[in-house]
């Protein structure tokens, strides 16, 4: 009686007879079989990858009854657990294990993650850490560490374990790559810059890297090393990779920075072609989905329930709107937590609708969303998620988080446009960045459904124009205060979040309006700008 003839019994039957009828033949045959640790394994991760974690939890622990000590076969029955919805009974099982064997890196990674869906964002990084007690933990085991915590917004403590990593291994460029991007995060630009620099020194085929180093300075001479250092290597480069490509974005920026906008957009017209040749864009595509979420009604909203205690913010716009202003300066209110720009709207949108609207995976999905805004952390009036695209999906937004304001960032098209225009992003999301004409038309569909959603949903909205935002930043801070139904703030003494967006390092200087209507200086390089938003 062999495991695999054990699984494949299983998945034939169930696919003939069903899952219970192949439950129940699998207990038969099992009988009173007495397995080694092993093998119950391999028969549980089989019935995982089978996809039925009810039954790999109930294989788990019939094994655990004759093997109570076999820690990986615990571990299983957590992530079966858990798999299955039984969140309180897999974080049990998980915390038995690391109370055996705190060092117990599969039971910590399985912890933690399990954490992470809660909400609970610190504990899931304690968690993480438990193996760190003993001997920092490999490399590779390092880098998956520091990512995580970064998910978790930990910055500060991901920047600790980056520094402890890189004594253990001095001179990594991914460990280098690390810190520089979590020195930038918390706005230690001088270091950022150094680890950057480092990272590069040993990969320079790193496109992040190179963007990001442009991004952690304004720069004043051509004679700086970073400014020498970037030309020479798109010059060396070109455009025919994407460490090539940033480059050129990275030299736009330079430029921009010197005032020689002629050499700016030079070197931005050659790494947006560049982008929107490797990506391209699909209008139709992006007509065809605003459409569709203007023809589908929002799903009932979900009831409110009391626990939640705090009030849900979205910050949506264009990116490159002021969204990452807003939450910076809102979030220096006490009552106020910043949660960056989560990834879940979009992709509890899709499953909500691929589950029919089922009322229980609307519930599980709101509970879902609400726990990542409320994290573990101090307890605070207002969460934000200021990711600008859930404009997108606000219609589901509302639906899920009962109570939601929304706070919507407005700012002229042509400046908007161009800023896009100067950034490479990391995300495919932003693929119509890369031409003003698909900027346009992209624009076009945020408004159309901005529209759409002013007229069917009930939901307080703000609108914020940046240009009064940067004219008058205390005023229209004061509204968005009252808005949220915040007291007066006089100290503003909040510590600065990290900040990981395009914005790293406008949003920590002094508000100003020198950004406002900055498009025309740009106009006389860039006709097709003006054309593309005559409009405007």
């Amino acid at each position: 009686m062999s495991v695999e003839s054990l699984l494949g019994d299983f998945r034939a039957s169930a696919a003939s007879a069903g899952v219970p009828a192949a439950y129940a033949g699998l207990q038969r045959t099992l009988g009173a079989a007495s397995l080694t640790a092993d093998d119950w394994l391999q028969l549980g991760e089989g019935l995982l990858r089978a996809g039925v974690p009810g039954v790999a939890a109930a294989i788990a622990e019939r094994g655990l009854d004759q093997h109570v000590h076999a820690h990986a076969l615990r571990v299983l029955f957590g992530n079966a657990l858990r798999l299955a919805g039984e969140r309180a009974g897999a974080e049990r099982e998980l915390r038995a294990v690391l109370a055996a064997e705190p060092g117990h890196r599969q039971a910590a990674v399985s912890l933690a993650h399990l954490l992470r869906e809660l909400g609970r964002h610190q504990a899931a990084g304690e968690a993480m850490l438990l193996p760190w007690r003993d001997d920092a933990p490999l490399r590779e085991d390092a880098l998956a560490t520091i990512g995580f915590l970064r998910e978790c917004g930990l910055t500060r403590r991901a920047f600790e374990i980056a520094g402890t990593a890189l004594k253990a291994h001095p001179g990594d460029a991914a460990l280098h790559a690390q810190l520089g991007e979590l020195a930038l995060e918390l706005g230690r630009f001088e270091q950022a810059r150094a680890h950057l620099r480092a990272s590069l020194d040993a990969d320079p085929a790193q496109p992040g890297l190179w963007v990001r180093l442009a991004t952690a300075h304004r720069f004043q001479r051509r004679d700086e090393v970073d400014v020498m250092r970037i030309a020479a290597f798109a010059q060396r480069r070109g455009a025919n990779d994407l460490a090539g490509i940033a480059a050129h974005f990275a030299l736009g920026k330079i430029e921009s920075d010197l005032g020689d906008t002629a050499a700016a957009v030079r070197a931005l017209r050659v790494g947006n072609a560049a982008m929107r040749a490797r990506l391209g864009w699909s209008r139709a595509g992006w007509q065809a989905f605003v459409e569709r979420q203007c023809r589908l009604p929002s799903p009932q909203p979900v009831a409110a329930t009391p626990e939640r205690g705090f009030v849900p913010v979205l910050i949506v716009g264009l990116p490159r709107s002021g969204t990452t202003l807003a939450a910076t300066l809102l979030a220096r209110h006490p009552a106020v937590r910043g949660r960056g720009e989560l990834n879940w709207l979009a992709g509890l949108a899709t499953h909500v609708e691929s589950a029919g609207r089922d009322a229980d995976a609307l519930v599980r999905a709101s509970a879902l969303y609400a726990a990542q805004l409320r994290s573990d952390d101090a307890p605070a009036r207002c969460c934000i998620d200021k990711n600008p695209l859930n404009f997108r999906h606000l219609g589901h937004a509302a639906a899920l988080l009962p109570g939601l304001r929304v706070i919507h960032c407005r700012r002229d098209l042509r400046d908007t446009a161009l800023s896009l225009w100067q950034q490479m992003f990391a995300h495919e999301d932003n693929a119509y960045a890369y031409d003003f004409a698909d900027i346009a038309a992209y624009a076009a569909g945020y408004r159309r459904l901005m529209q759409h959603w002013q007229d069917v949903l009930d939901v307080p909205r703000f609108e914020l124009d940046y240009e009064a935002l940067v004219a008058d930043s205390e005023a229209v801070l004061a509204r968005l205060h009252a808005f949220l139904g915040l007291e007066p703030d006089a100290t503003g003494a909040a510590a600065p979040q990290p900040i990981r967006t395009a914005s790293v390092w406008q949003a920590r200087q002094k508000v100003h309006a020198g950004s406002v209507g900055r498009w025309h200086a740009w106009a006389p390089h860039l006709p097709e700008l003006e054309a593309a938003f005559a409009q405007a």
